[in-house]
């Protein structure tokens, strides 16, 4: 008997259940040959403004690419996503959400006065500012704010110019970066000094600006040396443990008295002759021995000779004057003098390699760390003898390590992520179709194939496959039960035959 003569000789019952398994076996397959033929989806745009969204969308119908719509996401077919977004950048899609020196495009008419004509440059000049530092890797959104004050035509003085610098980052921006961001806004706007724009992270707080002094200022306060030996030590470390792998505390002992001293030496042994002087001095003197009495006051007893006496006397003196080397010193001790400093270093041992089953791990950690003393001491110019002192320790960071790069998926990664939500839907629709197959539509076929056999053989309706003889009353009721069509065309033969041999009596 054909295919078509089987199905035909099925109950009603049976046949539409027959066709919903056939139905379901061509979903199912249809569904598992979609799926192994379907290209993933890959993103193309997300977090777009809604109407350069819908432009793109309006573009991408015009092209009659496929897409999907996932939150503020657009998804195309992952093997079309780089020719997609080519083709879209030449069209100047997505256009920049942050407008620069367009806007004075639109700033016309003699309506427009100068107060608008500045606030629209402001704006054009905030807007190009923003598109540069967004350019910087990392940058995810900027606000740029310039505090221009104008000057009114009767002022004598300039007023001053300050910025403000908002930014989000995927990572910590280095001084060297914040330093380029005020050196950028302040070359841009005249008169702008550097020091006067800040550059503000949302997460970390005041990169660069007022209140944060600069390497190169000459009168820096105590805090302001404690922080430049912090950024020195640790940009010296990040060269070797990473970023954000190395913390840095420097405390600096300032003495804050005035004090001057004043001392005098001599030499003894330096006697030079500075003044030498010298006299001599003689003195005379005459007298007689007769004895005196009244003829001695006659002027003749004058002339008398006779008992006269003469003295002579003579004195030398010398006077030396000497000059004795001084020396004559003045010190002065201002406020400011480095008295002591103490570091403190703290290192994460994640990225140091050290492999903590390693038996000689402790070892090469003292070597470590000995190693980075006499680096640091170097660096920050350390004086033992003045009581400086050092600290390093190595132990694991809670947070995270944030690194920049990330490691490319290997080969079983690569598969998994590609073909592994794939295998799993062919797996199961591969299993659905089986038990459709083999569980629905085979035993529908397998039976009525087997009644047909047994209609053509007079006892076949007490026959199995296989052969064998069961019980004729069990075989008769599953027959009645499944074929009860059957089982009353049979009877009714039976009757009929019956009423024939009776009016034949």
């Amino acid at each position: 008997m054909s295919f078509t003569a089987t199905l035909r000789a099925l109950p009603l019952q049976r046949q539409l259940m027959l066709a919903f398994a056939v139905l379901g076996v061509a979903l199912a397959m249809t569904f598992l040959v979609r799926g192994a033929i379907q290209q993933p989806m890959a993103l193309l745009y997300s977090g777009l403004e809604p109407a350069h969204t819908g432009e793109i969308i309006e573009e991408l119908e015009k092209r009659a690419a496929k897409y999907e719509i996932r939150g503020d996401a657009i998804f195309v077919a992952q093997n079309d996503r780089d020719a997609v977004r080519f083709s879209l950048a030449k069209a100047g899609l997505p256009q920049q959400s942050v407008q620069g020196y367009e806007l004075l495009d639109e700033v016309n008419g003699f309506s427009v006065t100068s107060e608008m004509y500045n606030a629209a440059y402001w704006r054009a000049k905030e807007g190009e500012l923003t598109r540069t530092i967004l350019a910087i890797p990392g940058v995810q959104s900027v606000r740029v704010h310039i505090g221009a004050s104008l000057r009114s035509g009767f002022a004598r003085s300039e007023p001053k110019q300050t910025a403000s610098v908002t930014l989000a980052s995927t990572h910590d921006l280095s001084g060297s970066q914040a330093q380029a961001i005020q050196y950028l806004v302040a070359l841009a706007v005249s008169g702008l000094n550097p020091d006067e724009v800040a550059v503000i992270d949302s997460q970390k707080g005041i990169l660069a600006g007022p209140g944060i002094a600069s390497a190169n200022q000459p009168n820096a306060k105590a805090e302001t040396q404690e922080a430049l030996l912090e950024q020195k030590i640790l940009r010296l470390l990040e060269a070797r443990v990473g970023l954000n792998n190395a913390r840095v505390s420097v405390s600096v002992d300032v003495s804050h008295e005035r004090q001057t001293t004043s001392a005098v030496m001599f030499d003894p042994d330096s006697r030079v002759v500075r003044n030498r002087s010298s006299g001599d001095v003689s003195e005379s003197s005459g007298g007689t021995a007769a004895g005196i009495t009244a003829a001695s006051n006659l002027p003749q007893a004058n002339e008398e000779p006779g008992g006269a006496s003469t003295s002579t006397a003579r004195n030398s003196s010398e006077n030396v004057t000497y000059e004795i080397n001084e020396t004559r010193t003045q010190t002065e001790k201002l406020p400011g003098a480095v008295e002591r400093i103490s570091i403190a270093v703290l290192l994460n041992d994640q990225v140091l390699g050290l492999d903590p089953a390693a038996t000689d791990v402790a070892a090469l950690t003292d070597q470590m760390v000995a190693d980075f003393k006499q680096l640091i001491a170097s660096a920050a110019g350390l004086d033992t003898s003045r009581g400086d002192d050092l600290t390093v320790e190595i132990m694991p960071f809670q947070a995270p390590v944030v690194t920049d790069m990330v490691a490319a998926p290997g080969l079983v990664q690569q598969l998994t992520e590609r073909y592994l939500w794939s295998g799993i839907k062919i797996l199961v629709m591969s299993l659905v179709v089986i038990v459709l197959a083999f569980g629905v539509i085979r035993p529908l076929l397998s039976q009525k194939s087997a009644s047909q056999d047994g209609s053509a053989t007079g006892d076949g309706i007490f026959a199995v496959e296989g052969g064998g003889s069961p019980d004729p009353f069990v075989s008769l009721k599953d027959y009645t039960i499944g074929r009860q069509d059957d089982a009353a065309a049979i009877l009714q033969e039976w009757l009929n035959e019956d009423r024939k041999a009776a009016v034949n009596e």
